[in-house]
């Protein structure tokens, strides 16, 4: 298939633009500045802006499907408006654009922070339910929606990916969590749960997304086959970095209240928090995704295993200098 995708120089869109070219399809990165080194693999290249739609429209001319994973993502200090011009707005200007270039299918990437509404685990029919405080998962809450209602007023063919913690080389944003785990000091992980993607699976069920049925918009959660509590995390972590698991563990509500507090200070007087509450979710969350859908009706299946994935990270971390 002739494929486009969105937000391509992300850690997933380079990963998916290469995964899917080595699978034979043909693929146009739509790209908002020159990438080189996707273009050097053979990947077209598109440069536009989901903000604007017309920039982005003829990248879209001839293609099969278009995926979307653009996104305003982690960016302390931006404003809720500056979210929803590329997390709503933009989710809009792709589908519109998609839909009017002749693309038979949007498969657009939501994230699983958007519906934990409801008891776990939880699923594609749990509750929106996105934290107030959180400008990136309520406006893409807001953004999956507006794709939904897109997709049901003009009978466009829709899908939605709602994948769980994305990790793997390449992955710097988790880069924190093992540098903490290396020095020995972390916030206490209870009985917290994370449920995790590691990056290659991801990629395939993209794929599998590709060609599935989807009479109607179907949506997925992408996750492990299971969750694996953050204790045990830590440990597996800890032996590949070739360190005992941390001995100081801080209070999580303390941590949390403070970051929280920094957070606020930081934008009343107009500077960049240091941390955020965000970045202390992590440890703080626990979450469990029912992905019996994906099984049953996409026939995914994660086969990279925790202890896998995390040693094939650290290991790319240590090659980069990282940790």
């Amino acid at each position: 298939m002739k494929v486009a995708i969105t937000g391509a120089t992300g850690f997933i869109g380079q990963n998916l633009c290469r995964h899917l070219n080595k699978r034979g399809h043909d693929v146009v990165a739509i790209v908002r500045s020159a990438a080189r080194d996707l273009e050097a693999d053979g990947i077209g290249i598109h440069i536009g802006d989901v903000t604007d739609a017309a920039s982005i429209a003829p990248g879209f001319q001839g293609v099969d499907v278009v995926i979307h994973l653009a996104a305003f993502f982690n960016r302390p200090g931006a404003t809720p408006d500056e979210y929803r011009a590329v997390n709503v707005e933009g989710a809009r200007n792709v589908a519109a654009a998609a839909h009017g270039c002749g693309a038979r299918r949007l498969i657009h990437c939501s994230t699983v922070g958007v519906a934990l509404g409801g008891p776990a685990p939880h699923s594609e029919s749990s509750p929106y339910a996105p934290p107030a405080w959180d400008p990136y998962e309520s406006t893409k809450a807001e953004g999956e929606r507006a794709i939904l209602d897109f997709s049901k007023e003009t009978g466009f063919s829709v899908v939605v990916v709602r994948p769980a913690q994305v990790y793997g080389p390449g992955d710097v944003s988790k880069a924190k969590f093992y540098k903490l785990v290396k020095k020995g000091i972390l916030v206490r992980p209870g009985s917290t749960l994370k449920h995790l993607i590691y990056i290659d699976d991801l990629c395939h069920a993209f794929e599998l997304c590709l060609d599935t049925p989807a009479a109607q918009p179907e949506i997925f959660i992408i996750a492990g086959r299971a969750p694996t509590p953050l204790s045990e995390l830590v440990g597996i972590a800890a032996r590949e970095l070739g360190v005992p698991k941390p001995r100081i563990l801080l209070p999580a509500g303390p941590v949390v209240w403070l970051c929280t507090a920094i957070e606020t200070f930081a934008r009343l007087v107009g500077v960049k928090p240091p941390v955020t509450r965000r970045s202390i979710d992590f440890f703080v969350r626990s979450v469990e995704f029912d992905v019996s859908k994906a099984r049953d009706k996409l026939g995914f299946e994660s086969s990279v295993d925790v202890e896998t994935g995390v040693a094939r990270t650290i290991a790319w971390y240590r090659k980069e200098g990282i940790v």
